[in-house]
């Protein structure tokens, strides 16, 4: 996609016309449509403006990159992973190596059945 793709598509999201957005940029209605439809690109100092004023980056703008949003908590992570995600990482965390098997799985939830149920 490129960047009038992006810009408009922003715009378009954040509920913005065209005339709208260039009286944020304090600049014309033609200098927006000339950058949805990549026959200009805004300089440096507008673009700046532009990409806070739709809520992304420059280099999203420009590139198409995203960054990567803030880390996630161990809470929000433990809800992404399986079952089986959850012990090998803490058999791995215990000095294991490799996969486990499902004979190891099955042994791995049993003692912790068995620890949860004396508490």
């Amino acid at each position: 996609m490129s960047l009038g793709k992006r810009i408009r598509e922003y715009r378009i999201k954040r509920g913005l016309t065209q005339m709208q957005l260039a009286a944020k940029l304090q600049m014309t209605e033609a200098n927006i449509s000339s950058y949805e439809r990549d026959k200009s690109a805004p300089p440096s100092d507008k673009l700046s403006q532009l990409a806070e004023i739709l809520d992304v980056t420059s280099d999203y703008l420009l590139n198409g990159i995203i960054k990567p949003g803030p880390p996630k908590s161990l809470q929000d992570i433990g809800h992404e992973l399986t079952e089986e995600q959850i012990l090998t990482m803490a058999a791995h965390r215990l000095g294991h190596e490799g996969p486990l098997s499902g004979h190891e799985l099955d042994q791995i939830k049993l003692a912790l059945r068995i620890a949860l149920a004396k508490k």
